[in-house]
């Protein structure tokens, strides 16, 4: 979400003050395909004068458009397919087009795209608000009250001048004058903060996603996300948007709620495991026994480790460099695996290359899969793994002489709906997904001689220094 987030405050003066409807179509077309986890992206307008100058993606409405979009434009609503979301940009009560993207992860996803399209709304409902301003002061007041987003303007020490209806259902009041009389400095939850989005307006003249802790006039909390920017109306003003991000911001703590319960759970399962494994290696094994307790027990540690990795890749924002020791980290992969690829009359080869490189979070369960994947799917005799640096990054190849991979699954080989590992917490899709996060990219291909597939090559290129981010 920060990313998004990140995204979004770039283009916001853009699409704000755009001075037609192509622009900001163009805009948020732009900021689509730049979002994590969208693909195909494209908007559908309802206006022709939409499409002047604009790149391909800006598509005219009918009957041809898919079926979610023509659904989200008759109905009004978001709708999701399969792997597609369609969300209606929604100006007054009008359907002026139809925000469109394929997804992994539709109903994942359909939250942010729905903020997209406010925000494209909201900005076509500031521009005709620029149009109408010089023709009629009712007209201005009438898209103002319909803004989805509460629209404010109130002075330093919080008395409200304007607000939209809009703001008055955001803090749960019955009309605009007991809002007016309550003030904005009631509604916070902590008067300290008041004094510094005060402090803060003051010194760099406007905010941007500042995100406040109200109280609403029924005591419940609410959180906005606000944009405001101080202005002289006689005596300095604030102008003020916010955006509920309330239920937001409570699915988000109630996934760290539920991720931190179910991590505590395995720690305690895994405890329990590993306790038994120690009991059971003092019981007079035999050395074939005792290999295959320490085997299990290795697992375990590592099913650990990769809770406390889970734990560090969900709560961090940035994450430190940590450096690893590639020849270190596949030669302890290999060894895992040693026993799976004997089973199956597979060698695997490693040539070290004493290359050192910034840690992305679970990277090495990245490698643990791809080669798990190439023993038990790929029926070949010989995997070899390599790595060598290529400038800023470090390229790890994984290589098989097995049947190959279609074409067909080769392009899709790491959406979500190919994964098929069942044996490990990261399926080949999460794999992309972890080396994309830490600015590095999979890429897979046939190994070709002669004209036939003698294989499969996996080469994964992760940056030599790294500065994750979620």
């Amino acid at each position: 979400m920060n990313r998004e987030l990140e995204l979004m405050d770039n283009i916001l003066n853009e699409v704000i003050l755009s001075e037609s409807a192509g622009k900001i179509y163009g805009s948020i077309l732009s900021l689509m395909k730049e979002m994590p986890d969208f693909d195909e992206c494209a908007v559908y307008v309802m206006r022709d004068e939409a499409l002047n100058g604009n790149p391909d993606g800006i598509i005219s409405f009918n009957q041809d458009a898919p079926e979610v979009v023509s659904k989200s434009a008759e109905e009004g609503k978001e709708i999701c397919g399969i792997d597609e979301i369609a969300v209606p940009v929604i100006v007054g009560e009008e359907v002026a087009g139809v925000l469109y993207a394929r997804s992994a992860e539709p109903d994942n996803k359909k939250s942010i795209l729905k903020t997209v399209a406010n925000l494209a709304a909201a900005s076509i409902k500031n521009l005709e608000i620029k149009k109408e301003m010089a023709q009629s002061e009712k007209k201005y007041r009438s898209i103002i009250e319909n803004a989805v987003e509460g629209i404010y303007m109130s002075t330093l020490d919080g008395r409200i001048i304007e607000a939209n209806s809009s703001l008055v259902k955001f803090f749960g009041y019955n009309s605009k004058e007991e809002l007016k009389e309550a003030g904005i400095p009631t509604t916070y939850r902590n008067p300290e903060e008041r004094k510094e989005f005060i402090g803060r307006i003051l010194r760099e003249k406007k905010v941007k996603n500042y995100e406040i802790e109200y109280r609403r006039k029924n005591g419940e909390l609410a959180i906005g996300n606000e944009f405001a920017v101080l202005a002289e109306n006689g005596e300095k003003v604030i102008q003020g948007i916010i955006h509920d991000v309330t239920e937001l911001k409570k699915i988000q703590r109630e996934v760290e709620f539920y991720n931190a319960l179910l991590r505590h759970d395995m720690w305690n399962k895994n405890q329990v495991v590993m306790g038994y494994l120690e009991l059971l290696s003092d019981t007079g094994l035999s050395e074939e026994q005792r290999n295959f307790v320490e085997r299990a027990k290795l697992a375990v540690k590592n099913n650990m480790v990769l809770i406390d990795n889970v734990k560090k890749l969900f709560t961090m924002g940035q994450r430190a460099a940590e450096q690893v020791d590639v020849d270190e980290t596949i030669e302890d992969i290999i060894n895992q695996l040693l026993h799976e690829a004997d089973k199956r009359g597979i060698s695997i080869y490693y040539t070290t290359s004493g290359i050192k490189i910034d840690g992305i979070p679970l990277i090495k369960e990245v490698f643990y899969n791809i080669l798990l994947n190439a023993i038990f799917h790929s029926h070949c005799r010989n995997i070899r793994i390599g790595a060598r640096r290529d400038k800023n990054f470090c390229r790890i190849t994984i290589e098989d002489d097995g049947i190959g991979i279609s074409p067909e699954i080769q392009k899709d080989i790491f959406m979500r709906k190919v994964e098929k590992s069942r044996r490990n917490g990261l399926g080949l899709y999460l794999s992309g997904k972890i080396v994309e996060m830490g600015g590095g990219s999979i890429e897979v291909k046939n190994r070709v001689e002669g004209g036939n597939i003698k294989g499969a090559i996996f080469e994964v290129s992760v940056p030599m220094q790294n500065d994750f981010k979620r």
